[in-house]
Protein backbone atom coordinates (compact mmCIF):
# COMPACT_ATOMS: atom_id res chain seq x y z
CA UNK A 1 0.00 0.00 0.00
CA UNK A 2 1.46 3.00 -0.45
CA UNK A 3 0.41 5.24 2.14
CA UNK A 4 2.51 2.67 4.11
CA UNK A 5 5.40 2.54 2.42
CA UNK A 6 5.66 6.47 2.19
CA UNK A 7 5.20 6.78 6.04
CA UNK A 8 7.63 3.85 6.47
CA UNK A 9 10.21 5.34 3.74
CA UNK A 10 10.05 8.43 6.19
CA UNK A 11 10.30 7.06 9.43
CA UNK A 12 13.24 4.69 8.07
CA UNK A 13 16.00 7.32 7.43
CA UNK A 14 14.83 10.41 9.63
CA UNK A 15 14.15 9.59 13.57
CA UNK A 16 11.48 12.09 14.35
CA UNK A 17 12.45 14.71 17.54
CA UNK A 18 9.18 16.96 16.87
CA UNK A 19 6.22 16.81 14.62
CA UNK A 20 4.26 19.85 13.83
CA UNK A 21 1.57 19.26 11.40
CA UNK A 22 -1.53 21.05 10.00
CA UNK A 23 -4.20 20.51 7.16
CA UNK A 24 -3.27 23.02 3.86
CA UNK A 25 -6.54 24.87 3.88
CA UNK A 26 -10.18 25.16 4.99
CA UNK A 27 -12.27 24.11 2.23
CA UNK A 28 -10.78 20.46 0.55
CA UNK A 29 -13.41 18.00 1.59
CA UNK A 30 -10.89 15.46 3.34
CA UNK A 31 -9.09 16.51 6.52
CA UNK A 32 -7.08 15.28 9.17
CA UNK A 33 -8.10 15.77 12.42
CA UNK A 34 -5.28 13.39 14.42
CA UNK A 35 -2.18 11.98 13.97
CA UNK A 36 -0.47 9.49 16.13
CA UNK A 37 2.73 8.43 15.98
CA UNK A 38 4.43 6.00 18.97
CA UNK A 39 6.83 6.05 20.29
CA UNK A 40 7.81 9.90 20.53
CA UNK A 41 10.25 10.38 19.70
CA UNK A 42 11.59 7.77 17.20
CA UNK A 43 15.14 6.58 17.85
CA UNK A 44 16.11 5.12 14.95
CA UNK A 45 17.46 1.99 16.04
CA UNK A 46 17.05 -1.86 14.36
CA UNK A 47 14.45 -3.27 15.38
CA UNK A 48 13.05 -0.03 16.80
CA UNK A 49 8.69 -0.48 16.03
CA UNK A 50 6.81 2.31 15.06
CA UNK A 51 3.04 2.99 15.21
CA UNK A 52 1.07 5.19 13.38
CA UNK A 53 -2.76 6.40 12.76
CA UNK A 54 -5.25 8.93 13.31
CA UNK A 55 -8.42 10.30 11.70
CA UNK A 56 -9.51 12.26 8.38
CA UNK A 57 -12.96 13.70 8.07
CA UNK A 58 -14.72 13.78 4.26
CA UNK A 59 -16.89 16.71 4.47
CA UNK A 60 -17.93 16.58 0.98
CA UNK A 61 -17.76 14.79 -2.47
CA UNK A 62 -14.56 12.84 -2.72
CA UNK A 63 -14.04 11.18 -6.14
CA UNK A 64 -12.34 7.94 -6.49
CA UNK A 65 -9.27 7.90 -8.34
CA UNK A 66 -6.47 10.24 -6.80
CA UNK A 67 -2.73 11.05 -6.58
CA UNK A 68 -0.83 11.65 -4.42
CA UNK A 69 2.10 14.41 -4.50
CA UNK A 70 4.56 14.29 -1.65
CA UNK A 71 7.05 17.01 -1.58
CA UNK A 72 9.87 16.52 0.89
CA UNK A 73 12.13 19.21 1.89
CA UNK A 74 15.38 20.05 4.00
CA UNK A 75 16.28 23.47 5.48
CA UNK A 76 20.01 24.15 4.08
CA UNK A 77 21.52 26.91 6.08
CA UNK A 78 18.30 30.10 4.84
CA UNK A 79 16.80 28.38 2.28
CA UNK A 80 14.66 25.04 1.59
CA UNK A 81 16.19 22.16 -0.95
CA UNK A 82 13.67 19.94 -2.37
CA UNK A 83 14.57 16.39 -2.05
CA UNK A 84 13.80 14.45 -5.81
CA UNK A 85 12.35 11.51 -5.84
CA UNK A 86 14.16 8.72 -5.65
CA UNK A 87 13.38 4.92 -5.13
CA UNK A 88 9.83 5.98 -4.28
CA UNK A 89 11.13 8.20 -1.61
CA UNK A 90 11.58 12.07 -2.05
CA UNK A 91 9.09 13.99 -3.91
CA UNK A 92 7.09 11.50 -5.70
CA UNK A 93 3.68 11.76 -7.08
CA UNK A 94 1.59 8.09 -6.52
CA UNK A 95 -1.68 7.34 -8.44
CA UNK A 96 -4.01 5.74 -5.53
CA UNK A 97 -7.36 4.17 -6.33
CA UNK A 98 -10.63 4.00 -4.05
CA UNK A 99 -9.80 0.01 -2.43
CA UNK A 100 -6.32 1.47 -1.39
CA UNK A 101 -8.52 4.44 0.47
CA UNK A 102 -10.21 1.63 2.46
CA UNK A 103 -7.29 -0.26 3.15
CA UNK A 104 -6.30 2.70 4.95
CA UNK A 105 -9.53 3.75 6.40
CA UNK A 106 -11.64 2.01 8.45
CA UNK A 107 -15.34 1.55 8.03
CA UNK A 108 -14.73 3.25 4.22
CA UNK A 109 -16.69 2.67 0.99
CA UNK A 110 -16.07 3.58 -2.64
CA UNK A 111 -17.13 6.71 -3.23
CA UNK A 112 -15.88 7.66 0.36
CA UNK A 113 -18.69 8.89 1.94
CA UNK A 114 -18.90 11.85 4.76
CA UNK A 115 -18.30 11.12 7.85
CA UNK A 116 -15.19 10.66 10.11
CA UNK A 117 -12.65 7.64 9.67
CA UNK A 118 -10.02 6.23 11.83
CA UNK A 119 -6.75 5.88 10.18
CA UNK A 120 -6.05 2.18 10.27
CA UNK A 121 -2.68 1.71 12.68
CA UNK A 122 0.42 0.59 11.12
CA UNK A 123 3.61 -0.75 12.62
CA UNK A 124 6.54 -0.66 11.01
CA UNK A 125 10.09 -2.52 12.46
CA UNK A 126 12.68 -0.47 11.60
CA UNK A 127 15.60 -2.65 10.15
CA UNK A 128 19.44 -1.19 9.72
CA UNK A 129 19.24 2.49 8.35
CA UNK A 130 23.09 2.96 7.23
CA UNK A 131 22.84 6.56 6.52
CA UNK A 132 25.22 9.63 7.88
CA UNK A 133 23.67 11.59 10.62
CA UNK A 134 25.13 14.76 8.79
CA UNK A 135 22.84 13.91 5.65
CA UNK A 136 19.80 13.01 8.21
CA UNK A 137 19.72 15.47 11.14
CA UNK A 138 18.48 19.00 10.72
CA UNK A 139 14.83 20.26 9.63
CA UNK A 140 12.50 18.69 7.37
CA UNK A 141 8.77 19.84 5.39
CA UNK A 142 6.88 17.69 4.22
CA UNK A 143 3.84 18.53 2.22
CA UNK A 144 1.28 15.46 1.38
CA UNK A 145 -1.37 16.53 -1.47
CA UNK A 146 -4.45 14.58 -2.35
CA UNK A 147 -6.10 15.20 -5.25
CA UNK A 148 -8.30 13.69 -7.92
CA UNK A 149 -6.95 12.36 -11.21
CA UNK A 150 -9.41 13.76 -13.70
CA UNK A 151 -9.71 17.26 -12.67
CA UNK A 152 -7.29 17.68 -10.32
CA UNK A 153 -9.27 19.20 -7.25
CA UNK A 154 -7.77 18.65 -3.84
CA UNK A 155 -9.23 16.53 -1.81
CA UNK A 156 -6.93 16.80 1.15
CA UNK A 157 -3.83 18.23 2.03
CA UNK A 158 -1.58 17.59 4.96
CA UNK A 159 1.66 20.18 5.62
CA UNK A 160 4.09 18.62 8.56
CA UNK A 161 7.40 20.20 9.79
CA UNK A 162 9.71 17.46 11.45
CA UNK A 163 12.54 17.80 13.53
CA UNK A 164 15.02 15.25 13.01
CA UNK A 165 17.79 13.39 14.64
CA UNK A 166 19.68 10.08 14.19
Amino acid sequence: MAFTQIFALVILAFAVDALDWKNCDEISPGKFTEITLSPDPVKLRKGERVRFGGKFTVTGEAGTEYKLHIKLQKKVWFTWVTIPCRSNFGSCTYDIGCNQMKDVLEGAQCPLENGQYIVKERTVTLPDVSIPSWIKNGKYFLRVDLSETGNKRRIACLEATLGVRS
